[in-house]
């Protein structure tokens, strides 16, 4: 499981690790701070089976793959997930708007969610406008407790919804069942 979390987020490094918590240490990396580059978070995605970002994101609605998040050396752009050898089944984006898509005349939606499951996960969770960034921390943290159980993302998230009793606009894109 790996887990990062970019620059000028408040709460983000509190996220990762409570998130990160939930696996109970067991294969769980964390990188954050300045070592949350874009190489080493690439890096990551290619080693996790899970994959959680806290980070500032950004959908680009004129170029989808100009969409990314925030990393401490730069952005990690859509076009870069297709650089990734081996992609986690499962992404986490607590980034704001990276669950949005952009279609175009004739096109198919893009954005970040359709360039992961494009690559190979079967489900990413993310939002398409912006969240709180406490409600965001609680509700994704709460997530990985039903993923460590065995418990399938979409049923994760709609239990972390009612076990922490609060409502965010976070859908499960793919197989999530």
């Amino acid at each position: 499981m790996g887990f990062a979390a970019g620059p000028r987020v408040a709460r983000a490094e509190e996220e990762v690790d409570r998130a990160a918590s939930a696996w109970n240490g067991s294969g769980t990396t964390v990188v954050t701070g300045s070592a949350a580059t874009v190489a080493a978070v690439t890096e990551l995605a290619a080693g996790s089976d899970v994959l959680h970002i806290a980070a500032h994101g950004r959908h680009a609605v004129d170029n989808p793959l100009f969409s990314g998040f925030e990393l401490a050396d730069g952005i990690l752009f859509g076009y870069d997930v297709d650089l990734i050898p081996r992609v986690p089944d499962t992404v986490i984006l607590s980034a704001c708007e990276l669950g949005r898509s952009s279609v175009r005349w004739g096109e198919e939606a893009l954005g970040m969610t359709q360039v992961w499951l494009h690559a190979g996960s079967s489900c990413v969770i993310a939002a398409p406008v912006a969240v709180p960034d406490d409600v965001a921390g609680e509700l994704l943290s709460a997530v990985h407790t039903g993923l460590s159980e065995g418990v399938a993302p979409a049923v994760a998230l709609a239990r972390a919804t009612i076990d922490t009793g609060l409502s965010a606009p976070f859908q499960c894109h793919g197989d999530g069942f």
